[in-house]
């Protein structure tokens, strides 16, 4: 293998990788804040691509249609939360799984009743021939895909680090009794957390819609992107961006190496051998409990 084609390849699968790593990402940081595993996250993806969709047949510029499901993602959260979280959010782990799995397979089921399973496609300002740089070509789209990632990771650091209300959402992930003496409402933490959450995910499939299309299965990429949260350890963002660039890169070369089947069961079989030496993830830690 020459440099020129490993490169190609890592720039693929680090394109790739950084769709996996905005989802992690959208499934942590409302796990962080309410201990919640949203498994409907995948048709939040979804959901993302079809509001694009709907505000581009309107003819709205492309980057309205990225401020837009931005807007209407968010609402999308609150709501989600209000309404379906909050009411049963001292109810059993596995109770609170299931309903964000029903919620999600209402999604998907209200999309196809409207748009069937037929396949769209969404224009960008990034649907030009691709550049070459020494040999390498390089995907406008995908270019577009690693800003974004970069942004969206920086910009959640940022927040979380020196903002009052991230300060807050860490205090509530740490210890929320603790944090309501404090004088924190918990459940606006909760409100934001899942906004900020299903936002991030919108645009993982606006993202995604110009390069795969829109169909009501580009969601499927949720069992991936949870794989790189577990690989980065899932309480982490850092680990979510990292774990899931790491599975782009692994799918992306294990499919040129070994097969187009393989790629799909490379990412597992890494995860369980991280597991196996760190139980918690690249930058996981162990829940200390004091007695």
């Amino acid at each position: 293998m020459t440099v020129t084609i490993a490169l190609q390849l890592l720039f693929s699968g680090l394109s790739i990788g950084a769709v996996y790593a905005l989802v992690a990402l959208a499934i942590v940081i409302p796990y962080k804040a309410s201990g919640v595993l949203n498994f409907g996250q995948g048709e939040v993806v979804t959901l993302g691509a079809y509001i694009a969709l709907v505000f581009t047949q309107w003819g709205v510029d492309y980057w309205l249609v990225l401020l837009g499901t931005l807007v209407v993602s968010a609402l999308f959260g609150l709501i989600f939360e209000r309404v379906a979280i909050r009411p049963i959010v001292r109810a059993p782990e596995f109770t609170i799984v299931i309903a964000t799995f029903a919620v999600g397979l209402i999604i998907r089921g209200a999309i196809r009743l409207y748009w069937e399973d037929n396949e769209y496609s969404l224009s960008s300002p990034f649907n030009m021939p691709p550049l070459n740089l020494g040999g390498v070509r390089l995907n406008a789209n995908f270019i577009w895909i690693l800003v974004c990632t970069a942004f969206v990771s920086g910009s959640s650091a940022l927040f979380f680090k020196y903002t009052r209300f991230g300060k807050a959402m860490r205090a509530v992930s740490q210890n929320r009794a603790a944090a309501r003496l404090m004088g924190i409402v918990v459940e606006h933490v909760y409100m934001t957390a899942w906004a900020i959450s299903t936002a991030i995910g919108a645009v993982a499939g606006l993202l995604m819609a110009p390069v795969t299309g829109i169909n009501p299965e580009i969601g499927n990429i949720l069992l991936k992107a949870i794989v790189g949260a577990v690989i980065g350890g899932f309480t982490s963002l850092s680990g979510a961006l990292v774990g899931g660039l790491v599975v782009g890169v692994i799918e992306t070369f294990s499919g040129v190496f070994i097969g187009g089947t393989f790629k799909h069961i490379a990412p597992f079989v890494v995860l369980i051998v991280v597991l196996l030496v760190r139980p918690y993830g690249f930058f996981g830690r162990a829940q200390v409990r004091r007695v």
